[in-house]
């Protein structure tokens, strides 16, 4: 299979991971508040492993903020819970490309929603990281 193929069919998948999840947390809101809570473990677990970590927690910045509006909040979470969650198309333990589709369902919910991401949020997740990150 050539590689232009394979990130197409993970593309895919993403997108039917992210269009599954949004509907759901947008009538669940209550959901984005779990998935909220359970993302500063997931990324103290893996911040050194992954790179990132700068625009994941962008999003968690961008989804804590009161001017975001209830869809974008519902993609960003989709995307947040696709990283948390440790069932996904390929396992985080696996060297290399364990990260591969978290940063695909990213990726892609980023093209989307690009401007929905401040300055301010990037700011807040840099500072966030520095706190964080400790050396390997």
């Amino acid at each position: 299979m050539s590689k232009k193929k394979s990130t197409k069919d993970l593309e895919s998948q993403a997108q039917a991971a992210i269009d599954k999840d949004v509907t759901d947390l947008m009538l669940n809101p209550e959901r984005i508040s779990r998935i909220l809570s359970a993302f500063p473990s997931k990324l103290s677990e893996t911040a050194n492993k992954i790179p990132f970590k700068t625009q994941l927690t962008a999003a968690y910045y961008a989804i804590k903020d009161p001017n975001t509006s209830i869809k974008v909040k519902a993609t960003l979470a989709a995307a947040l819970a696709y990283f948390i969650l440790p069932t996904d198309f390929f396992p985080d333990v696996i060297a290399g490309i364990g990260f591969t589709d978290d940063f695909a369902v990213l990726m892609l919910v980023l093209k989307r929603l690009g401007p929905a991401i401040t300055k301010e949020h990037y700011e807040l997740a840099r500072r966030r990281l520095e706190s964080v990150q400790k050396p390997t």
